[in-house]
């Protein structure tokens, strides 16, 4: 079932910047608090996350207002976001997953989000889910404060209304509306179609008299025909006289051209010899022709030379313009970098300016170190002079001096670099310190995660636990209940079908009562038993024996007439209906006898079984009736004085006074019904007991599920809790292990630097040791050669070596800025040597194209060259062709003699060819004539056949009768339409298939007349049915509230659509009154009993209600509250209310309070376990 089980609400009205969580469950829950806490709003957030846009319905003046604004601690935009998760386990919301989120988001422009399942949709998207799951807005699933008081304002039109909306007749009405639009179209057509059969009629009657005319038109035509058939069967007969005379012409002619042909072929063959002497001496000159080949064909390798040359120079002449086109972009290349080299000779020539300035100032420092050098070399010199004898020694102090200057150097500098190093190490301690300390911290961490994640883990074990061994608990009592429920099942079944017997039997006091009241003590009062239980019979006997035993059948058998009246006695005193006893003992052994004859079997009880001793009472029940086939014979046997029976059940009283007619009867036995009815009420009993065994079963089990739920929201909680401990411990991990790599990398650092610092030690000890030999040594010669001048020069020299150890600091620094623009000096050289490999590819590319231009033009002018050379070739070749074809002109007189006789002879040849075509010509003449006048019998002939006459008609004069017909037939073409006899039988169908098609528009118009009819009929049916089960479940809900009756009335029965329902409410011990006109309370009590009719008539997974008890008094609203209960077993009733009666039915209370201006949430569980929900 979907249901909402969790909202997630978070700056919207008067709920803080703070995520509050408000779960929830099936079945009622309950929202209560004080006025202005906030109640309210849990359900206006539920309304706002699923759509609804409508300020009013939310309580407030424009969206906007829906934000929180009592907070003033939040910085940045203010937005307002719920979230609603729905259990979609049963898939009514058409999305596949088990648990449907929807978020909506407003920020302070009013803009809007919507989220499905963490996907961004449109909101129609939302509002077409939750109406396939009818639960979406503008459903009375939700009724905010004040709908209750507009329902009982509702007037009659308005609750028609209402219930069409809910069972959707607009869907009908827009069916109708289609289904008119269509009739209309089919309308139309209809007219359309009567209209233009109209036009067609009239055409119809103008195409009968053209058609008339034009058959009228069509005899006239057949007639001429036939008598232009005479006129031709009369030419054909001159034209074959004509034929026949022309024919013997021509066979005189063909004779005298054949003799003539004889001599015309002997001089053809006087010309073939001449022609073939001719063609021997033709053969002479094909020498020459060859000749002439031979030269033809040292021609045609010459113009194929100078046709390459030509193609090798085009190709050339391309090549060097595509070099010509590349040269001026290399060009513009080397111009770029030409540029780009200039700035880096700039720079270069600044940054050597600088460097000069350098040297320069280190040329100064050198000069003043030289002028102090030789200012000391002065100073020694002149305690040179002081005493030529001190040479050596002044030599030996000056070195000492060097060295000692040299060895404090090195003293500063290793105290320097041991200052920098002490400053390192000092700063890495510190790392340490603080990394120590963060390990310690993660440490701690990391032991509390442990007992954190222990705890999680027992927790989870314990839950396992006892979530199986609920599991098991659950299923035991699940198949309890399964097989209990079956056993009250079946013995229901069975007690209510003997109930049912038993009391239509005690209703009625049958004798069967009597006789299994009787039975019951049958030992003690001396009843041996039934008629029917003692005696038996065939079946073949059964009809005759029931149509005459049926009064004492069912008697009760005694011994005695003293047991006789003891029981009379008993029946008199238990008030027993009806009882037929015979006594044995009285009962006489006698029976009729009558002659067995045709039809006559005899007296009855011969054909009735029993014990020896029981022989009476068969014959003082059956021995005076006697048994016959037909009803013919045994209306004979009743006359003469006997009672008789047919076989099929027919008896005759005696002299036929009266005739029993025994079709299917069978004994009654109710008695062992009868004595079952105390063992039936003992099961009903015991059906009450498992009953109540059930329900409690089924309240236990309620309960396990109960605190299943709970145990699985607590395994689920841990489950989260222990993962989010496992990440958390991951994390502590990862940190620590980089802390004690960072650590370990820092020691070994300290390790280095403070090995370094002992060498420096070492060195700075060796260093001061030996200053202070040279300082001692220095001494000592100065004492050991001390005169008047030493101690002025030694003071001078003092001075001297001071400055010289400034001059050398200054060098020092001069010398790092040396190196410094040296070094950047570099790099722009390495820059420009780039720039100049780059330029000196692109001019090798220059000077290759160059290079290849020039090869090109040279190979283009030796191609012109050799082209000229294959010119001047052709020339003599072509002289000699002309030699050759002059050679060959001494043939031509040879050839003119051949050419002169066979000229005579061709003359001669011609004059008898044309004799020859002279007779030819007339015997082609007398053929064509013939031929003509065959065509023209075959075209006379084929005209016969066209009028229809394949054989000559007779021969008569026909002028004067095609005179006539001519001319009638003129003056009837003029008003002629030779179309008018198809377009009469087309035009004529045309209509009859129109009349079709009229019949088939009728059709469907007559059948979307029905289909409207249908539709209003579905729609009357449709709100007819959803009439009724409103109008049911008001009386019910009406009743079971007040006790009273309600129920709704249509105004006009026979247009429901356009009238009104009335709701009539009667409330106990007052007059009947229409909804409208009764008090505020019962007003209130009248639209809840009708909002709770119209929910169920299409009922939704949940409801949510906003105080729809207000008006209610406390014995109402527990009567409210008890329908509640009974409708959230089913769906999930969400109820904001201050009444005790309806939270006391909840399965799940919140209460809602306000603090600074925000709205906090607590719940309440059956356990009375409460928790903040916030």
């Amino acid at each position: 079932m979907v249901h909402i089980r969790k909202v997630e609400i978070f700056g919207f009205k008067s709920f803080g910047y703070k995520n509050t969580i408000v779960n929830f469950e099936p079945g009622l829950v309950a929202i209560s608090g004080a006025n202005g806490s906030g109640k309210s709003n849990i359900l206006d957030a539920i309304s706002f996350a699923l759509g609804e846009n409508s300020p009013k319905i939310m309580r407030v003046d424009k969206l906007r207002s829906l934000l929180h604004d009592v907070d003033n601690a939040r910085h940045g935009a203010k937005i307002a976001r719920v979230s609603c998760h729905f259990d979609n386990s049963d898939r009514k919301i058409p999305v596949d997953s088990n648990m449907v989120t929807i978020t909506r988001e407003m920020d302070e422009a009013g803009e809007n989000i919507y989220y499905l399942n963490q996907k961004k949709v449109l909101r129609n998207h939302i509002l077409d889910l939750l109406e396939v799951a009818n639960c979406g807005i503008h459903k009375l699933n939700t009724v905010q404060q004040g709908t209750i008081t507009r329902i009982a304002e509702f007037n009659a039109e308005e609750r028609r209304r209402i219930i069409e909306d809910i069972v959707g007749l607009v869907y009908f009405d827009e069916k109708k509306t289609e289904a008119l639009k269509q009739l209309d179209e089919a309308d139309r057509r209809l007219e359309i179609a009567l209209a233009r059969m109209d036009e067609i009629k009239k055409r119809i009657d103008e195409l009968e008299e053209e058609r008339n005319n034009q058959l009228r038109y069509d005899y006239m035509d057949r007639e001429l025909k036939r008598l232009y058939a005479i006129q031709a069967s009369n030419k054909l007969r001159d034209m074959e006289e004509n034929k026949l005379s022309k024919e013997k012409n021509l066979h005189a002619i063909q004779s005298e051209s054949k003799k003539l042909d004889e001599q015309r072929n002997q001089l053809r063959d006087e010309i073939k010899k001449l022609e073939d002497e001719k063609q021997k001496f033709m053969e002479e000159v094909n020498a020459y022709n060859q000749a002439k080949a031979s030269i033809d064909s040292e021609l045609a390798t010459a113009m194929h030379q100078s046709e390459a040359a030509n193609s090798k120079l085009a190709t050339n002449t391309r090549r060097i313009s595509n070099i010509e086109s590349r040269l001026p972009e290399i060009q513009t290349e080397l111009t770029s970098l030409h540029e780009k080299r200039f700035i880096l000779d700039s720079q270069i020539s600044e940054l050597k300016n600088s460097i000069a300035l350098v040297n320069e100032s280190k040329k100064n420092t050198n000069v003043q170190l030289a002028s102090t050098d030789s200012e000391i070399n002065q100073v020694l010199r002149e305690q040179s002079q002081i005493s030529t004898n001190k040479l050596k020694v002044d030599e030996k102090v000056r070195n000492l001096s060097s060295s000692l200057n040299d060895a404090r150097l090195s003293i500063s500098k290793l105290e320097q670099e041991r200052a920098d190093i002490q400053n390192k190490i000092e700063q890495n301690s510190s790392k340490i310190t603080s990394f120590a300390q963060e390990k310690e911290r993660l440490i701690g961490l990391e032991q509390k995660l442990r007992q954190v994640r222990a705890g999680h883990e027992t927790v989870i074990n314990d839950l396992k636990s006892r979530l199986a061994g609920l599991g098991d608990k659950r299923a035991k009592v699940e198949k309890d209940i399964e097989e209990t429920s079956i056993i009250l099942e079946k013995a229901s079944k069975a007690a209510t079908q003997y109930e049912a017997k038993i009391k239509v039997v005690k209703e009625v006091m049958h004798e069967d009562y009597s006789i299994a009241k009787l039975k019951e003590d049958s030992k003690r009062l001396g009843i041996r038993g039934l008629v029917y239980e003692l005696l038996s019979w065939d079946k073949q006997y059964e009809r005759p024996i029931l149509a005459t035993g049926s009064d004492w059948l069912k008697a009760l058998v005694v011994n005695d007439f003293a047991t006789l009246l003891g029981i009379s006695e008993f029946a008199q005193q238990k008030k027993l209906p009806k009882i037929r006893i015979i006594p044995m003992d009285a009962v006489s052994d006698s029976k009729i006898s009558v002659q067995k004859e045709q039809g006559i079997h005899g007296p009855l009880s011969d054909f009735v079984k029993c014990e020896a001793n029981l022989e009476p009472l068969k014959n003082f029940i059956f021995g005076n009736i006697v048994l016959v086939d037909s009803k013919e014979k045994a209306y004979e046997i009743s006359k003469k004085g006997y009672k008789a029976v047919t076989v099929d059940g027919q008896f005759y009283e005696v002299d036929a006074n009266a005739v029993v007619v025994d079709i299917n009867s069978k004994v009654s036995n109710l008695t062992k019904i009868i004595l079952l009815s105390t063992s039936v009420d003992g099961l009903v009993e015991s059906l009450e007991l498992l009953k109540r065994f059930i329900q409690n079963k089924k309240n236990h089990l309620k309960k396990i599920e109960k605190v299943a739920r709970s145990l699985e929201n607590r395994y689920s909680s841990s489950e989260t809790g222990l993962a989010n401990v496992d990440l958390s411990l991951t994390d502590v991990k990862s940190k620590s292990k980089t802390i004690v790599i960072s650590q370990e990398q820092l020691s070994s650092r300290i390790s280095q630097l403070c090995r370094r610092v002992e060498h420096i030690l070492v060195d700075l000890a060796k260093a001061e040791s030996y200053v202070a030999s040279l300082e001692e040594r220095i001494s000592l010669t100065k004492e050991n050669y001390a005169e008047e001048g030493q101690e002025r020069v030694a003071n001078v020299l003092t001075t001297l070596n001071e400055k010289k150890v400034t001059l050398l600091g200054v060098q020092s620094s001069v010398s790092t800025e040396f190196r410094e623009l040296t070094t950047r000096l570099t790099e722009l050289s390495n820059e420009e040597n780039s720039l100049k490999a780059s330029m000196k590819l692109f001019s090798q590319e220059q000077s290759s194209l160059s290079h290849e231009k020039h090869d090109l033009e040279v190979e283009s002018r030796a191609l012109a060259k050799e082209k000229e050379n294959l010119d001047s070739m052709l020339i003599p070749l072509r002289e000699k062709e002309q030699q050759l074809i002059s050679t060959s002109g001494t043939s031509v007189s040879t050839l003119k003699e051949y050419d002169s006789k066979l000229k005579n002879l061709s003359e001669s040849e011609r004059t008898l060819t044309k004799e020859v075509n002279g007779i030819e010509r007339q015997a082609d003449s007398i053929l064509r004539d013939i031929k003509d006048l065959t065509e023209n019998e075959e075209r006379i002939r084929k005209t016969l056949e066209s009028y229809g006459y394949s054989s000559l008609l007779e021969s008569f004069d026909v002028d004067s009768l095609l005179v006539e017909l001519e001319s009638d037939k003129k003056k009837l073409s003029g008003s002629l339409n030779t179309k008018a006899p198809e377009t009469y039988l087309e035009i004529s169908s045309g209509y009859r298939s129109m009349s079709t098609r009229k019949n088939e528009l009728e059709a469907e118009r007559n059948s979307i007349v029905k289909f409207i009819e249908e539709i209003d009929k579905d729609k009357r049916q449709t709100f007819l049915e959803s009439y009724d089960k409103v109008d049911k479940d008001i009386r019910e809900i009406f009743n079971k509230m007040t006790g009273g009756n309600a129920w709704l009335e249509i105004q006009n029965e026979d247009d429901i659509f356009s009238s009104g329902i009335s709701y009539l409410v009667q409330f106990p011990n007052k007059p009947k009154r229409e909804s409208t006109s009764i008090s505020g309370g019962e007003k209130t009590l009248a639209a809840i009993t009708f909002l709770l009719a119209l929910q169920k008539l299409k009922p939704s997974p949940f409801y949510l209600l906003d105080e729809v008890d207000a008006h209610l008094d406390a014995l109402n609203t527990e009567r409210l509250s008890k329908i509640l209960e009974d409708r959230a077993s089913g769906s999930q009733m969400i109820m904001v209310s201050l009444k005790d009666a309806v939270v006391q039915k909840a399965t799940l209370i919140y209460g809602v309070f306000p603090k600074n201006g925000v709205s906090h949430v607590v719940s309440h569980k059956i356990s009375n376990i409460a928790q903040v929900a916030n």
